[in-house]
């Protein structure tokens, strides 16, 4: 692509990259780790989390359209090149597998994801009823954060390093790692994960030229964490 990246996608990744992973950050040291929601509020909590997420894609969409530029450049096609994003997905499902098993093994385990949810994320579903809303977050989470982080970052990266001998890995690298800072929330041992699943995912957008795969698998990724808090979060109040 001609004149990619310009001035505007310098702006937008000073934002995306830094200001927003800074503002996570910040927010985060001044949250009350006892704070609790009520269902209500978990609630207001998902749909307010859909709405930022649009605003935070229609702001890198907008540019990349009024720049006149394909968006099959950024992913967004249902064509998946080749069969080599195959290998990465593969060790995707094993490592996420063995990982979430390993964490609902035995009652101790599940007794420290509980303590975990209840001290980072307040917010994730005891019920169906709030399942239901949360569902609609996860897929804001898997379609718009993929638009940013995969779509738009991946690609600014690799074309910001096009003459680096290590240009792939420093356009995978970094949004995982600016990604996994943004949800600084989850404490250390998450982002660590976060950071690694985020890994996988550029490389399977990288392989595959489309974010289809990974918002699938993001958005399954999401889910699955809901159907386990309704399920240990239930069996805790009863």
């Amino acid at each position: 692509m001609d004149k990619f990246p310009n001035w505007a996608d310098h702006i937008v990744a000073f934002i995306f990259c830094i200001l927003i992973p800074l503002l996570a950050v910040k927010q985060n040291l001044k949250n009350n780790p006892a704070a609790r929601y009520t269902s209500t509020q978990k609630r207001a909590f998902y749909l307010s989390t859909c709405f930022s997420l649009f605003i935070m894609a229609a702001i890198i969409l907008s540019v990349w359209l009024l720049c006149k530029r394909p968006l099959a450049e950024m992913g967004l096609s249902l064509t998946i090149k080749g069969r080599a994003w195959i290998w990465p997905l593969l060790a995707f499902v094993i490592v996420y597998a063995i990982d979430t098993i390993s964490s609902v093994a035995t009652p101790k385990k599940i007794a420290a994801a509980v303590g975990d949810w209840e001290k980072r994320t307040p917010f994730m579903p005891a019920n169906s009823k709030e399942l239901r809303v949360y569902l609609l977050m996860c897929l804001c989470a898997g379609v718009f954060e993929e638009v940013v982080y995969r779509g738009y970052m991946v690609t600014y990266f690799s074309y910001l390093f096009k003459d680096s001998a290590y240009r792939e890995s420093l356009s995978v690298f970094l949004p995982a790692l600016i990604f996994s800072i943004s949800h600084f929330y989850h404490g250390l041992k998450n982002i660590i994960k976060i950071f690694v699943l985020s890994v996988f995912f550029g490389y399977i957008y990288i392989q595959s030229g489309s974010l289809v795969i990974v918002m699938l698998l993001h958005f399954l990724v999401n889910v699955l964490g809901g159907l386990l808090s309704v399920k240990y979060l239930k069996n805790e109040k009863e």
